[in-house]
């Protein structure tokens, strides 16, 4: 005859560990595939937002303008170096190593040295992508700029970036923003650009030019997994 055993079904209990999910509850490469069509390209729909009102405001607010323009491409080149080094060392997977504070000053002198030093189809070995991205690794190797990006990147790089704008106040034509803000050291840094209608393009160009290669780097990291997939 049977007998109920109440322990019988805790015994060897069967536990489901349920699959890694990221914000919004998104699967890995939909969160990866999310982050570069929309967290890597904000900095550059803001700085043309940015670039575009710029064009029929006051002089002040076109200063002003001006360093949003700045502050946006100093997240677009971190966003790169975090994208960068999550592609070069599949240590943990691509998707949680772009969840980590986004780099930071240290972190863009060692990107821009690299970038600089070797070829676009080393890059695209190094970080074990496609020739879909090819052109993206020409373009990032095209940049002549890049190091003098170091002091937006450090501004903003303890999440406190601040613009200021000398003689704002005293109603002159502001010809220099300055990016300011706390290094990683504690120490105040403050980076200067002109406020100019031509700087502010320069700034956004460059702003551009960075989301489309974080973006096009990271989407052949998706279309080769996806594709891995379907052949699968």
């Amino acid at each position: 005859m049977p007998v109920d055993n109440p322990r019988g079904a805790t015994d060897n209990p069967s536990v489901t560990t349920p699959a890694a999910s990221y914000p919004g509850n998104l699967a890995e490469l939909d969160f990866v595939e999310a982050y570069a069509r929309s967290a890597i390209r904000k900095p550059q729909m803001a700085a043309d937002a940015a670039l575009r009102a710029l064009v029929f405001s006051e002089s002040g607010d076109r200063a002003i303008l001006t360093g949003l323009i700045a502050q946006e491409l100093a997240e677009a080149a971190r966003r790169l170096v975090a994208v960068y080094e999550a592609l070069s060392d599949r240590t943990h997977p691509v998707a949680r190593s772009l969840l980590r504070p986004l780099p930071g000053a240290a972190e863009w002198r060692t990107f821009v040295q690299r970038a600089a030093t070797i070829s676009p189809e080393q890059m695209l070995r190094e970080l074990s992508i496609g020739t879909d991205a090819l052109e993206s690794a020409q373009m990032l190797r095209a940049q002549s700029e890049l190091g003098e990006l170091g002091g937006l990147v450090a501004a903003a790089e303890t999440g406190n970036p601040m613009l200021l704008i000398p003689d704002l106040a005293r109603r002159k034509v502001a010809e220099s923003v300055w990016l300011a803000g706390i290094d990683v050291a504690g120490e105040p840094i403050a980076s200067s650009f002109g406020a100019a209608e031509s700087d502010a393009t320069t700034l956004a160009d460059i702003t551009a030019d960075l989301a489309t290669i974080a973006r096009d780097f990271l989407l052949s990291y998706v279309n080769a997994r996806r594709g891995a997939g379907r052949m699968a």
